[in-house]
């Protein structure tokens, strides 16, 4: 685009100054070079098939920092709440919570070949990104797990990977991974499949789309009123373009 701007206003200064001539030239590099939107996604339970991970992970270290198990019959009521409710039914000790997040970093990075992609989200970030689109990851988990994952499934063309220690003031790492990387609010839309996400961008003013293949359920994420509520990894490709997409 700077290319392209500086011979134009080459041409332009070595002729005599007209108005409506600069206009119509400024109108066609914009329309040539449109704002994009740029997608910043979350990773464990967006990208990574990590649900049912997460909860055998949990089981796994509930003795340890003692705390209670999750039974299967209420895996459905707890998709339906929030973080903090999840930690205060299984009566997680919160001054321990860092600690048990910082294990269950170290475990994932165990079991790491075991995990999957979401069904379907592989061939849509591949499209996205052919289409020229933006893509970074937020994320919690530990940023040497999400690239070795990403090697794993040829997905490893993020333009950008932020890592963070904090579990809750998400919007505070949003609002950082914007302002690092040079972009601007209303060219982004967060995805993310917790309540947590969509409050986190809500308190940015940022776009969020949830997705309903992660850990809250479709019911919960629905009632946070999010921009979008996307149910298919393909209804990714409407974020960009509302126009026909294609089918895997």
């Amino acid at each position: 685009m700077v290319f392209k701007i500086n011979i134009r206003l080459f041409i332009f200064l070595k002729n005599s100054f007209d108005p409506f001539r600069f206009l119509k030239i400024l109108y066609n590099i914009f329309m040539e070079n449109p704002r994009k939107t740029v997608l910043i996604f979350d990773f464990d339970g967006t990208i990574a098939d990590t649900h049912h991970y997460i909860v055998e992970l949990s089981n796994r270290l509930s003795k340890e920092f003692h705390y209670k198990k999750i039974l299967p019959e209420e895996l459905p009521e707890l998709k339906d709440k929030t973080a903090h409710e999840i930690i205060q039914h299984l009566k997680v000790p919160l001054t321990k919570v860092p600690a048990i997040v910082s294990r269950a970093k170290k475990e994932f990075q165990k079991d790491i070949q075991a995990l999957e992609p979401i069904k379907g989200l592989k061939e849509a970030l591949h499209y996205l990104k052919s289409a020229g689109t933006c893509i970074g990851i937020l994320s919690s988990n530990a940023a040497d797990n999400i690239k070795a994952f990403l090697r794993n499934h040829d997905l490893d063309f993020f333009d950008f990977t932020h890592s963070t220690t904090s579990i809750w003031g998400k919007h505070i790492c949003l609002n950082k991974v914007i302002s690092q990387n040079g972009l601007k609010k209303e060219d982004v839309v967060y995805v993310g499949d917790e309540i947590r996400d969509i409050d986190a961008a809500k308190k940015l003013g940022v776009k969020v789309a949830a997705v309903t293949w992660g850990y809250n359920s479709a019911k919960a994420l629905k009632k946070m009123n999010p921009d979008f509520l996307l149910e298919d990894p393909q209804d990714l490709l409407n974020l960009i373009s509302p126009a026909t997409v294609p089918s895997f």
